[in-house]
């Protein structure tokens, strides 16, 4: 397994995606595991990696992605004047 995330990392440095086939994917998943089982097990390992992985059934290909990071959502502020038109004072929190 730390091969195939070796090989991953490696090819994610110069590259956008690293598809990974079905051959290099059956060295550590079988070939013999139901195929719902290994999709799980690969998301699993793409998670703990903090990549993001696409299925494609012919053949099962897994593309590999870095992860987007999370961004932090920013609230829109609405400042509203008074009827005398001065802004509202802000309050301590």
């Amino acid at each position: 397994m730390r091969k195939l995330a070796n090989l991953i990392e490696n090819e994610l440095r110069t590259q956008e995606i690293c598809a990974v086939y079905n051959s290099e994917l059956a060295r550590v998943w079988p070939r013999t595991m139901s195929l719902g089982k290994r999709k799980q097990q690969i998301k699993r390992f793409a998670k703990d990696r903090d990549l993001a992985v696409t299925f494609y059934d012919v053949g099962l290909c897994a593309i590999f992605e870095k992860a987007e990071a999370p961004t932090k959502t920013v609230r829109p502020v609405l400042l509203l004047e008074r009827e005398d038109g001065k802004r509202p004072r802000k309050r301590r929190s």
